[in-house]
C-alpha cells in the first residue's frame, strides 16, 4: 500500500505532519507517490540530500514574489540554507500564499510542521507544532523504536515535557501507555489541530518491534481519539538511492469500520418479519447485532422499517443505534441511503449485513476488516465455491455512489464501478439467506 493511499490523499488534501520518527520520510514519499503536481513545504530543518525527489525546489525569503507565480511541477518550498548542509523551514508569513497556490491549481499540499532533532518521539513545546488553520488532515508521527528506551534526551525530544504530560518519570522505560497518554493529551498529540481536521497517527519503525502483543489494544484505544492509525516501516530517505523505487512500506491502516444491519424489508415471501425468527434461542436481529459488536464494528447501526419499535425494544440493552427508515417500502436502496447518512464521517468503511443471515461467523466479519486494513480496497467480499457472498465491506470512497442508488436493489449495483477484493471462505453456508420458509428450514438443517 502506498502512503498516499494510507493517508487518503486527494487533490483537496491539506496535510500537516507533526511529531517525530517519520515526518521527513513521509514528506518525501508523498512527493514521490502523488501522480500529479503537488506542493510540499518544511517548517523545520530538512537535509539538502533529502529533497532530490522533488522536481522543483524554491527557497522562500522576504523578497520572494508570489504574484504571477506559476506552478508547473511538484515543488518543495523551504527557507534559506542553514548550517550543516541543511535548509531552514519556511516562515508562517508564507503559509497563506502556499494555500492560495494549492487552491488555484487544485493540488494537494504536504507540510512537515515540526522539528524533533532526529529523535523517534517528542512532546511539543509551548510554540509547537506550527499548524496552519486551513489544514484539513494532521498526521502525528511516532517512532516505535523508542519503546523500552529510557525517557531521556537521547531518545525523546523534550523529555521533561513528555514526563509532565504523561506522568512517566525521567529515566523510566517508554511504554505503550505513556505514548497513548501523550498522543491523546490536548497539549500533546492533539495540540493545535484544527477543529474539523482529520486526525491520524503514524506508527513508524514497526519493524523494530519484537513483541507486538500491546499493539492491537493500543490501536483500538487510539481510535477513540483519532480517525486512523497507519502502521509502517519507512526507511530513512537519505538511504534511498532511487526515490522512484521505494518499496511498499505501509503495513496496514486501522480505522473504525461501521456495522450496518439491514432489517427494514417487509419479508413478504417469508410471511413474517425475518428479524424475529429464532436462531439458537435468540431473534435473528439480536444475533446479528451481537456478532457485529463482537467483531469490533463501530458503530453498529440497524436500519429498521415498520418493525422499528419492536426491534428497538429487543436491542435496548446493547450498544447499537436503531435508525428508522420511513421509506422502507421503496426497496433496499432506501435503507442503504439511510445507512450512509448515519455513518460517522471518520469511519473508514462499513460492513453491510443482512438480517436474514444470523449464521455469518464473527471470524468472517473480522477477516473482512483485516483484509481491508491491508489494502483499503473499495469493496471486500467473501467468495465460496466460486460464488460471491455476503456480508460486504464498502470503503468510504464508495459511500457517495451508494447514496445515489434507487429502487429495490442493493449495493451490488455499484460493483462495476470499483475494484473488488475477494477472500475465499470454505464454509458455503454463508451462501444461504432466508427469504422463504424452505430457506429457513435449510438454514436450520445446515447447522444441525
Amino acid at each position: 500500500m502506498k502512503l498516499i493511499d494510507a493517508f487518503r490523499v486527494d487533490a483537496k488534501t491539506r496535510l500537516s505532519i507533526v511529531g517525530a520518527g517519520g515526518k521527513t520520510s513521509s514528506l518525501i514519499r508523498l512527493g514521490c507517490e502523488w501522480p500529479g503536481i503537488c506542493i510540499a513545504a518544511a517548517t523545520a530543518h530538512i537535509g539538502k540530500n533529502q529533497i532530490k525527489c522533488f522536481k522543483n525546489h524554491k527557497i522562500l525569503h522576504s523578497n520572494f514574489i508570489f504574484e504571477g507565480y506559476r506552478l508547473s511541477e511538484s515543488t518543495l518550498f523551504t527557507g534559506p540554507e542553514g548550517n550543516d548542509n541543511r535548509l531552514n523551514g519556511i516562515e508562517p508569513q508564507f503559509w497563506n500564499e502556499l494555500y492560495r497556490i494549492s487552491e488555484e491549481n487544485d493540488v494537494p499540499i504536504f507540510i512537515e510542521a515540526d522539528g524533533s532533532k532526529m529523535k523517534p518521539l517528542k512532546a511539543p513545546a509551548a510554540h509547537e507544532p506550527p499548524i496552519p488553520d486551513w489544514v484539513n488532515h494532521v498526521v502525528v508521527s511516532v517512532g516505535i523504536s523508542v519503546l523500552g528506551k529510557p525517557l531521556a534526551q537521547e531518545f525523546v525530544h523534550r523529555p521533561e515535557i513528555f514526563s509532565s504530560l504523561t506522568g512517566l518519570e525521567m529515566g523510566k522505560p517508554v511504554t505503550w501507555h505513556a505514548i497513548f497518554k501523550m498522543l491523546t493529551h490536548p497539549q500533546g498529540g492533539l495540540k493545535n489541530i484544527p477543529r474539523y481536521a482529520r486526525k491520524s497517527v503514524l506508527l513508524n519503525q514497526i519493524d523494530s518491534l519484537s513483541d507486538n502483543t500491546g499493539l492491537p489494544t493500543f490501536c483500538h484505544q487510539v481510535l477513540s481519539h483519532y480517525d486512523s492509525v497507519i502502521i509502517a516501516k519507512l526507511n530513512n530517505p537519505s538511504e534511498q538511492d532511487d526515490y522512484s523505487k521505494i518499496n511498499n512500506e505501509v503495513i496496514c491502516v486501522e480505522e473504525s469500520i461501521a456495522g450496518i444491519i439491514l432489517a427494514a424489508g417487509n419479508s413478504s415471501r417469508m410471511g413474517q418479519p425475518k428479524a424475529f425468527l429464532n436462531w439458537k434461542g435468540e431473534p435473528f436481529i439480536r444475533v446479528c447485532a451481537l456478532q457485529a459488536i463482537s467483531a469490533g464494528l463501530d458503530p453498529v447501526i440497524i436500519i429498521a422499517g415498520q418493525e422499528y419499535e419492536r426491534i428497538r425494544n429487543i436491542l435496548q440493552d446493547i450498544p447499537v443505534h436503531v435508525i428508522h427508515n420511513p421509506d422502507w417500502n421503496e426497496g433496499q436502496s432506501s435503507s442503504i441511503r439511510t445507512a450512509i447518512n448515519s455513518i460517522p464521517k471518520h469511519a473508514g468503511g462499513a460492513i453491510f449485513q443482512l438480517v436474514d443471515q444470523p449464521h455469518i461467523p464473527v471470524a468472517l466479519l473480522r477477516r473482512l476488516k483485516y483484509e481491508h486494513s491491508r489494502s483499503l480496497s473499495p469493496i471486500v467480499l467473501p467468495e465460496s465455491i466460486g460464488r460471491r457472498a455476503n456480508p460486504v465491506l464498502f470503503d468510504r470512497i464508495t459511500f457517495k455512489s451508494l447514496s445515489t442508488i434507487q429502487g429495490d436493489v442493493g449495493g451490488r449495483v455499484i460493483f462495476s464501478q470499483y475494484p473488488i477484493k475477494t477472500i475465499q471462505w470454505f464454509d458455503d453456508s454463508i451462501l444461504i439467506d432466508v427469504d422463504t420458509p424452505d430457506d429457513y428450514s435449510r438454514l436450520l438443517a445446515s447447522q444441525s
